[in-house]
C-alpha cells in the first residue's frame, strides 16, 4: 500500500525531471543556433556591370533650316521621319480657312483610299476563303509597316484591313468613288501651288530648331577642350519664319570633354557606345574619330562618330553622356565566398544540406564581389544557387549541420 509520503516523492521526481529538461532545452537552443549561424549563405544572381566615364559635350549634325512666311502651318510629316528632296513638309496658308480646306482635302484622300479598298475587297474576295487570305496578307503588311515605322504603309494597310473586316456593311458603289474624286479635284483647284512647303533636300525632319544649326562637322577637325566649350556659344536667335529643319546626313557627331585617364581607355577608330541617360532609351553605338592632346587640367577633347539613333537624338544638343568602356555579365558572388583549392578557384554551394564544390572563372572584380562566368557544363554554378559565404569545415561532400 502506497503511503502519502511515497506519492509526494514520486510527484517531486517528475517535477524535477521536467525542470531539468526545460533547462537543458534552454541551454541547447542557443548552442544549436550558434552552430547554424556559423554558416552564412547567399543566393547567386546574374547581373551586368558597366565600366564607363562621364563626358560633357555637344552634338553636331549637317542641318538645313526650313522656312515659311505664311502664318498658318499644317505639317504633313512627323518628327524623325525621313523625306525625299521635293517632298511635302507642310501646308502653309495665309488664312485659316485655306488650312481647313487643305485638311478637308487630306480627309477626302483617305476616304477615296478606303472606298477603293472596299470595292476591291467586294469584287476580289467573293468567298470566305479569299477574304480570310486577304485579311491575313493585310495583317502581315500592317505588322511590317509598324516594324519599319512606315507611316504611309501603315495608313494604307489599316484602311484595307478595315474594309475587309467590314465586308459588305454599308455598300458602296463606283459613283461614291467618282463623287469623292470630283470633290478632291474641286478642292485642289481652289488651292494655290505655293501653299506647299517642299523639302529643299533629302533628310530627317524635325519641327524643332535650337539656334545651333550653323554648327558644321568640319569644325571638329583638330578640336581641343576649349573648342568644345566654344561650340556651346555659337547659337543664334531662331527666326520667326523657321518652321523646322532637315538633318541632311545620317552621320552625326558628339564632341565631348573627358579626363585624359578615361580617354586612355579609348583608341581612335575603336568602337564604343554612348549613354545619354533618360533622354534616350538605349545606348548609341559610336566610333572614336579623334582624341586631342590634354590641356593643363588633364582634359582632352574626344569626337565620336555615330550612324544610328539619329531620330531618337534630334532633340539633344549640349548634353552629358556616359562613355561605355567595357560591359561584363556574369554571376555575382561575394569575395568571401571564393576560395582557392589546389590552385583552382571554387565556391561551395549547398544542396539538400550537403556542400558541393563548384569551380568558377572570375571575369570582373568589384569592391566586395566578383563576377564569375556562367558556364553551361553540368555541375557548374548557376543563378539562384545557394552558396556559403563563411562557415566551418568547408569541403566537397561535407554536411552542413
Amino acid at each position: 500500500m502506497k503511503t502519502k509520503k511515497e506519492g509526494f516523492g514520486r510527484v517531486t521526481y517528475w517535477v524535477t525531471a521536467v525542470i531539468v529538461v526545460i533547462l537543458a532545452l534552454y541551454i541547447a537552443i542557443p548552442v544549436v543556433r550558434q552552430v547554424q549561424s556559423e554558416y552564412e549563405t547567399e543566393t547567386v544572381s546574374y547581373i551586368t556591370v558597366t565600366e564607363s566615364g562621364t563626358t560633357s559635350g555637344c552634338i553636331v549634325r549637317s542641318e538645313q533650316l526650313i522656312t515659311s512666311d505664311r502664318p498658318h502651318i499644317s505639317y504633313m510629316i512627323q518628327n524623325g521621319e525621313h523625306i525625299s528632296a521635293g517632298g511635302t513638309v507642310a501646308l502653309a496658308t495665309q488664312d485659316q480657312s485655306d488650312l481647313d480646306l487643305a485638311a478637308r482635302a487630306s480627309e477626302v484622300e483617305t476616304e477615296i483610299t478606303y472606298v477603293r479598298s472596299l470595292l476591291a475587297s467586294l469584287s476580289n474576295a467573293a468567298d470566305q476563303t479569299e477574304t480570310e487570305t486577304a485579311i491575313r496578307s493585310t495583317v502581315y503588311r500592317l505588322s511590317s509597316a509598324a516594324a519599319e515605322t512606315d507611316a504611309a504603309g501603315l495608313d494604307s494597310a489599316s484602311v484595307t484591313l478595315s474594309s475587309l473586316l467590314r465586308g459588305g456593311e454599308g455598300s458602296v458603289t463606283q459613283k461614291d468613288l467618282d463623287d469623292l474624286q470630283t470633290e478632291l479635284n474641286q478642292i485642289r483647284g481652289s488651292m494655290h501651288g505655293d501653299d506647299v512647303v517642299a523639302a529643299p533636300a533629302a533628310g530627317t525632319f524635325t519641327n524643332e530648331a535650337d539656334g545651333f544649326e550653323g554648327l558644321k562637322p568640319d569644325q571638329l577637325e583638330d578640336i581641343d577642350p576649349d573648342g568644345v566649350d566654344a561650340l556651346r556659344d555659337q547659337n543664334t536667335q531662331v527666326s520667326d519664319n523657321v518652321i523646322g529643319k532637315l538633318v541632311t546626313d545620317a552621320t552625326w557627331y558628339y564632341a565631348a570633354v573627358m579626363s585624359q585617364q578615361d580617354a586612355e581607355r579609348l583608341k581612335v577608330g575603336g568602337e564604343t557606345s554612348l549613354d545619354f541617360g533618360y533622354r534616350n532609351s538605349s545606348n548609341v553605338r559610336a566610333v572614336v574619330k579623334s582624341i586631342s592632346k590634354p590641356n593643363h587640367k588633364g582634359d582632352v577633347a574626344v569626337v565620336f562618330r555615330c550612324t544610328s539613333a539619329l531620330s531618337e537624338t534630334l532633340s539633344l544638343r549640349a548634353s552629358e553622356a556616359e562613355v561605355v568602356f567595357q560591359t561584363y555579365s556574369g554571376l555575382k558572388v561575394t569575395k568571401r565566398a571564393v576560395h582557392v583549392e589546389d590552385g583552382q578557384t571554387v565556391v561551395y554551394a549547398v544542396s539538400a544540406g550537403v556542400m558541393e564544390e563548384k569551380p568558377v572563372t572570375i571575369l570582373y572584380e568589384g569592391e566586395d564581389f566578383y563576377l564569375v562566368a556562367a558556364e553551361n557544363e553540368g555541375g557548374s554554378l548557376r543563378a539562384d544557387n545557394e552558396i556559403i559565404v563563411s562557415g566551418r569545415d568547408l569541403g566537397d561532400g561535407n554536411v552542413v549541420n
